[in-house]
């Protein structure tokens, strides 16, 4: 079964542990310049068939969020998020100190943002003294 709770609570595959007890007394650099993230980031570009692409790793999904979120939305824009979602609740205000708002709203059964729910929040944002809705958070889907 897959779940996908958040990205810290699942083990890990067994072939990952052996690869990593493999290579674990390799001494690699951090931060993405090691001959395995040269190696992933290769194999991504040849995949998506650019060779000149730029491919850059992050340590965790609080970072992946806070940076994504950060370059889809502008200044004055904010994502809609249930309640209950991953950015409202465990990224611990991360999304915010970038200076984006998480609209959370009250989630339906099973923790669901709805479309009806994504249209509330527009419509409690109508002018230009306010936020505006821009990007819909779903996780744990």
């Amino acid at each position: 079964m897959y779940r996908f709770t958040n990205d810290y609570s699942e083990g890990a595959h067994p072939s990952i542990l052996e690869a990593m007890t493999a290579t674990n007394l390799e001494g690699n650099f951090g931060y993405g310049c090691d001959p395995h993230c040269e190696h992933a980031a290769a194999l991504i570009r040849q995949k998506i068939g650019r060779p000149d692409a730029d491919v850059h790793f992050f340590v965790g999904g609080t970072q992946t969020n806070a940076t994504c979120i950060c370059a889809f939305l502008r200044p004055h824009e904010a994502a809609i998020a249930a309640h209950s979602g991953h950015i409202c609740v465990h990224e611990t205000g991360a999304v915010e100190a970038t200076g984006h708002k998480c609209i959370a709203m009250p989630a339906a059964p099973g923790g669901k943002l709805t479309p009806e729910l994504v249209r509330q929040a527009v419509a409690a944002h109508p002018d230009e003294h306010m936020v505006k809705p821009r990007l819909v958070y779903v996780s744990n889907t």
